[in-house]
């Protein structure tokens, strides 16, 4: 009877460790080889090994420390090589953004253009981001592009990027993302923008060192994007985090989903500015607007805000009952709702509390702003490179 092999192999284990070294460097930077041994529980010999090998690939580079005055021999500073870099593609509902992202995170190019609100053709939106695309990429011909990270404002499954739902886009069941990637010839993933939002907060945000993170964006609906203990929430196919369509109040009116009384029915941004006799479909200045004047004194911009921040309250509350979350991190106008009326907010919360005090639970605007979504995109892409850095061939890496 053959004997049972247990344990994993030398090849996977050192795929694995290259995979650890490289994510390192990636998200927290240059750091010494010394550091490393350290970090990472390996021996210096181990680190020496995969630091070559890493180098050799074109991925990081080696340096003897600046200004080191200690006697002996220095340990060496590893980087990420920054001409290694992913495509980051964020379609909101107002715009298109597209950015060439190094590795370790820099931001070597950016793009923007604005569209109206509505219905857009999935042929012309891929269109009009391959063009966005090819010329972030031509402005650095030196760089190595590893892949392509797109966030959408909709429901994306999981196994094949398909959207399934993209209301604010009038998309359904629409295969962007087989379509963007053979127009442009690389490898895309696509995620929900509430989803890549969450990563982006977990990694390079205020959640960083947070497993529990709930990240909720607002616009013209309310997305949520959930990590629990450290995993992202999918669900089956990958459309878990709809909390916008939570039920808050049975009496309210129809929600585009066929619902009543959806919780981004009270508290997305249409509403505010309709609360505030404001024009619906103003976007993020018409929000900004709006709460200027309700901090000025007007009475009906402030009594907008005000009911905003008390369905706000009602919706993270149920938010933290559902998932118990260590931070909640706001995006988009909710953010804005909430530096305005935190106070309120928090009062609500206060009034309803079942297993998590308010204390127990950080809720706070997003640092990262309107970008979270774009830096989860990228991450998102980077994602094929820190599993396997070992994919990528030598003779690519002396091409770059």
């Amino acid at each position: 009877m053959a004997k049972k092999r247990t344990g994993i192999g030398q090849e996977e284990l050192r795929r694995n460790n290259m995979s650890q070294l490289l994510s390192r460097v990636h998200l927290s930077g240059p750091t010494t080889r010394a550091a490393l041994t350290q970090e990472l529980g390996l021996n210096r010999s181990t680190i020496g090994d995969l630091s070559t090998a890493l180098e050799e690939l074109g991925l990081i580079s080696e340096d003897a420390p600046v200004g080191e005055g200690r006697s002996g021999r220095p340990s060496l500073v590893v980087a990420p090589r920054e001409d290694n870099a992913v495509v980051a593609v964020d379609i909101g509902v107002d715009r298109i953004v597209v950015a060439l992202v190094a590795l370790g995170g820099a931001t070597l190019e950016r793009r923007q253009r604005p569209h109206q609100r509505g219905e857009h053709d999935v042929v012309h939106v891929v269109e009009s981001v391959a063009q966005m695309v090819a010329d972030v990429r031509s402005a650095r011909p030196e760089v190595r592009s590893h892949g392509v990270g797109v966030s959408v404002p909709g429901a994306v499954r999981a196994g094949d990027g398909l959207v399934r739902f993209a209301p604010n886009l009038g998309w359904v069941e629409e295969p962007f993302t087989a379509i963007l990637g053979e127009r442009l010839g690389l490898p895309v993933s696509a995620g929900n923008d509430a989803d890549l939002g969450a990563l982006a907060e977990h990694l390079r945000g205020v959640a960083v060192g947070r497993d529990n993170v709930a990240y909720l964006s607002g616009s013209v609906g309310v997305g949520g994007g959930f990590l629990v203990g450290g995993v992202p929430l999918a669900g089956a196919s990958g459309y878990a985090g709809e909390v916008g369509h939570l039920q808050v109040d049975s009496a309210g009116t129809r929600c585009r989903c066929g619902n009543t009384g959806c919780w981004e029915t009270k508290v997305g941004e249409n509403e505010l500015l309709t609360l505030a006799g404001r024009l619906p479909g103003g976007g993020p200045e018409a929000v900004a607007e709006v709460i200027a004047a309700a901090a000025a004194g007007e009475e009906r911009a402030g009594a907008a805000l005000d009911e905003v921040a008390d369905w706000t309250g009602v919706g993270l509350r149920a938010v933290i009952n559902l998932f118990n979350p260590e931070v909640i991190v706001l995006g988009g106008h909710l953010a804005e709702v909430f530096e305005a009326r935190e106070q309120r907010i928090n009062d609500v919360l206060d009034r309803w509390t079942l297993m998590t005090p308010r204390s127990e639970v950080l809720i706070t605007a997003s640092p990262l702003h309107g970008d979270a979504p774009l830096v989860g995109a990228a991450e998102l892409a980077f994602t094929p490179l820190l599993a396997n850095p070992a994919s990528v061939r030598p003779a690519e890496a002396a091409l770059a």
